[in-house]
């Protein structure tokens, strides 16, 4: 068998298709019996080639018939594009109709990539082997769910609480009660775990974030134990998912142990990395008795994670008018470390164009002159008591007493060119409103409902 490169119009599907319960007598009569079997996946599947292309790992089987050659391998592949290309050959109007429009929204490759074969026989083994499971380990073994979260950068919430309950063993070794309710949790309520740190608002205010098979800290590791002890003792026993199912109550719980959390003062400037396993000597500070001659190591230079090189990389937003999200959607593709100067302009900007963005789809006419009052208006739309962890850092940099400075330094990151935005600087203020921009999306949603 060979490799060859062919025109989709050179292609045309196998009327013997064992796929099918009957032998077809066209290409409008197998595209039909596709269709009848599942007119949904394949709809699917021609989006996913509109957007995507062809899967390149994944290659069509033809046998040569004369002027066409017979798609012994990827029927549904090729019937998807003739589809795309020739949307008449569907059945009814309203099929007609929606491939036209999958058509249009995207590029449908005109030439694929083919394996030919010269004889059905030559094909069958390998076929048989792509459809008929593993057979013994010689077929494709499929993933099980934690090999996919694990492909995926450990992206699951039980994937990441994984990861945590792995990093606190290691970093608590010496706390029998922290390690006893964090074998508990990992036994029998990683689920709740997940839940809790699948939150956007209970990471930031608990300062971890994920990179890889890393957990990241914002604070130096003894300032999280007691929040950390909290909560493993916490999901241990009386908190069951019942009380944190959702955001609300999850910002109740923060509210209910203000007390354990790390204090904002005692941020590092750098977050450190902590693998699940040891302590990440590249990233760690190096830990040495101050008060010995001999202390001279220095603390290497920790390498930032990814939640920390993208402005608002956390942030999701769906709600907010179009031109507002596409200005978002670039704004989060700039790196901080590579585009200090533009990052620190974006920070301003989508924050402004945000909150001027939930102010006129939700009628707020009030706190509209400035971008303080902007900002005012929407923080009080979205925690009218203040009491949100979550969005104290916003608060902060914006209405109380810190506020001022923090606003002049925005307007001088877009006024003044003799203002120089440290990347540590971008981002804090990024991980400050991060919050409230997740807040207003999800507030412009529930009026929208």
């Amino acid at each position: 068998m060979k490799q060859a490169s062919m025109h989709v119009a050179s292609l045309t599907l196998d009327e013997m298709n064992p796929r099918h319960a009957q032998p077809t007598k066209s290409l409008e009569e197998s595209i039909a019996a596709i269709l009848d079997a599942s007119a949904p996946k394949l709809l699917r599947l021609a989006k996913s080639i509109a957007e995507r292309g062809l899967n390149p790992t994944e290659l069509i089987v033809v046998m040569p018939d004369g002027d066409l050659n017979v798609v012994l391998e990827g029927n549904r592949r090729v019937a998807a594009l003739k589809l795309l290309h020739k949307p008449s050959l569907a059945p009814t109007e309203q099929l007609q109709r929606k491939f036209a429009a999958i058509a249009a929204s995207g590029e449908v490759p005109r030439r694929v990539q083919c394996i030919v074969a010269g004889t059905r026989q030559q094909a069958a083994p390998w076929i048989k082997l792509r459809h008929t499971g593993e057979n013994d380990g010689v077929g494709v073994v499929k993933w099980n769910p934690a090999e996919v979260s694990r492909f995926g950068g450990r992206s699951t919430p039980t994937e990441k609480a994984r990861l945590l309950t792995d990093a606190v063993t290691v970093w608590f070794a010496d706390d029998a009660g922290l390690i006893a309710d964090v074998a508990t949790v990992r036994e029998n309520r990683i689920t709740n775990l997940g839940r809790m740190i699948g939150d956007p608002d209970v990471r930031g205010r608990m300062g971890i974030s994920f990179d890889g098979d890393s957990v990241v800290s914002d604070f130096p590791k003894e300032r999280m134990r007691q929040i950390l002890a909290r909560l493993f003792h916490d999901l241990a026993g009386s908190v069951s998912v019942d009380k944190i199912k959702t955001k609300r109550q999850r910002n109740s719980y923060l509210q209910q142990v203000e007390e354990d959390l790390p204090k904002l003062a005692d941020r590092l400037d750098e977050p450190q990395r902590f693998s699940g396993t040891a302590p990440d000597s590249n990233n760690e500070a190096v830990e040495t008795d101050k008060t010995s001659d001999s202390a001279t190591t220095k603390t290497p230079r920790r390498k930032r994670t990814d939640f920390e090189k993208r402005l608002f990389q956390s942030v999701s937003m769906r709600n907010v008018s179009l031109r507002t999200s596409e200005v978002f959607q670039e704004a989060k593709r700039l790196s901080i470390d590579e585009m200090p100067n533009v990052a620190a302009i974006m920070v301003r900007i989508v924050v402004d164009i945000v909150v001027t963005d939930a102010a006129d789809q939700l009628g707020w006419k009030r706190g509209q002159n400035d971008l303080k009052g902007r900002i005012g208006a929407a923080l009080h739309q979205v925690d009218p008591t203040q009491d949100n962890p979550a969005l104290s850092d916003a608060w902060r940099f914006s209405q109380k007493d810190e506020g001022a400075l923090v606003l002049k330094t925005l307007h001088q990151f877009v006024h003044s060119w003799q203002s120089n935005p440290l990347t540590s600087e971008v981002r804090k203020l990024s991980l400050a409103y991060g919050p409230l921009l997740t807040h207003i999306d999800e507030l412009i949603e529930k009026k929208k409902r």
